[in-house]
């Protein structure tokens, strides 16, 4: 039963649970820790056949999980399989996105049904909050204000949309008219990180009627505060997640193969978590490299605790304001970073700011090299970094959406 004496907010994406991903925990964050003593909230999402072990239940949501019926979808990434296979995935993604422009095209036209009935329903206080990748949301968002339909709208963004690298030449065109019109139409545009938002900010036609509000909501770690673990016999470096793209592990092998060399009594492992057979191991780097399948995240969770180097790897790219949702989990385990990033980008400020680990050059072994050997020698000498305490609480999801709350009651609630 609907409590009419609230807000509504409708939160509309493709990613929720049952589906993983760091897009899912992003918006069950949202879903979770948005103020159910204000809002009541929709959440507007994909029907999937994967399996629902526990389905989510939270007080004031209410769940409406549409059909997306088309013949192609992409590969998924969820089980193990042979590094080969893998790449044969991740090719048919690449011609699948070629040809079929829109995955997500009937779940479109199902959801903006949807939405409408709940605005009809709602009335014109009501909020939306739609999120991208993919690009429907944004576009069922941008068909009901188009119909004349008056909402509150926030355009959520987790990545660069014509200035994303990733897009191809074939859907930069759809994407930027629909960005266009996203900037247009939207009353505030959010984003997980500043210069992601300038580069939408930079987008906003000269001399344009409407501007929308910027802001940053970042992601974040959304469990307990742990305790600081135990120390392993052996250092223990891990790394979480997959690899894909150009996030690879070679240059922090080859950084590795230099510090063995040269530390020939050194007792060291390092734990590949989530990548399966994917990444091909040097053969001289097998006696204390492995890599495990995909394991659930209270598990996740619980090797990172215990383990005493946190592995983050992000190469230099064409953009800026990466942070790597790992980053904010790994922050959460408080235990020290080893970031082979790009040292001018946010996730290696982050890092320093919070005093959390070593930042070193993506593309420079011997830096990478030297953030082995100090981390090593922080696990023999049995020290401990002091971590900012505050920061990194700033970065727990309750905190983050606490932003957005705040950001919407100011913006379309404050009397």
């Amino acid at each position: 039963m609907r409590d009419f004496e609230k807000q509504h907010i409708i939160l509309l994406t493709t990613w929720y649970p049952p589906r993983h991903s760091i897009a899912v925990n992003r918006m069950l964050a949202f879903a979770k820790y948005l103020d159910k003593d204000r809002f009541d909230v929709d959440v507007i999402t994909l029907f999937t056949d994967e399996k629902m072990e526990q389905d989510v239940v939270i007080e004031g949501v209410t769940v409406h999980r549409l059909q997306n019926n088309t013949l192609f979808k992409r590969a998924k990434f969820d089980k193990p399989v042979c590094y080969i296979f893998h790449k044969i995935k991740a090719l048919y993604n690449v011609v699948l996105a070629f040809f079929v422009k829109r995955e997500y095209h009937d779940w479109q036209k199902r959801a903006e049904k949807k939405v409408f009935s709940l605005l009809k329903e709602y009335g014109s206080g009501t909020t939306v909050i739609s999120s991208y990748e993919p690009i429907e949301p944004h576009l069922v968002a941008i068909s009901l204000k188009r119909q004349g339909l008056c909402f509150n709208w926030i355009a959520d963004c987790r990545d660069e949309i014509t200035q994303n690298y990733s897009v191809t030449k074939s859907l930069r065109k759809l994407y930027a008219k629909a960005e266009q019109q996203m900037l247009r139409y939207a009353d505030v545009v959010t984003s997980v990180s500043q210069p992601i938002l300038e580069g939408f900010e930079s987008n906003v036609p000269e001399g344009s009627s409407h501007i929308p509000l910027f802001a940053e909501i970042r992601n974040g770690y959304d469990f307990e505060e742990m305790a600081y673990g135990h120390k392993n016999d052996i250092f223990t470096i891990i790394y979480t997640g997959t690899f894909y793209s150009n996030i690879k592990p070679y240059t922090f092998f080859k950084a590795l193969q230099v510090f063995l060399s040269s530390n020939t009594e050194a007792k060291l492992r390092v734990n590949l978590v989530g990548v399966g057979k994917t990444v091909l191991v040097p053969h001289n780097l097998e006696s204390v490299v492995y890599t495990f399948a995909k394991v659930p995240h209270s598990e996740a969770l619980l090797k990172m605790q215990n383990s005493d180097c946190l592995l983050l790897i992000l190469p230099k790219q064409n953009r800026k304001g990466v942070y790597s949702g790992k980053l904010f989990e790994y922050l959460g385990c408080r235990k020290p970073i080893l970031a082979v990033v790009d040292p001018d980008d946010v996730a290696a400020e982050l890092i320093k700011q919070c005093n959390a680990g070593y930042v070193a050059d993506f593309d420079d072994v011997q830096s990478i090299k030297q953030g082995i050997e100090e981390m090593y020698n922080l696990w023999k000498n049995g020290e401990r970094l002091k971590m900012n305490e505050p920061l990194i609480r700033a970065h727990h999801r309750k905190a983050q959406v606490a932003k957005l709350n705040e950001l919407i009651t100011n913006t379309f609630y404050k009397s």
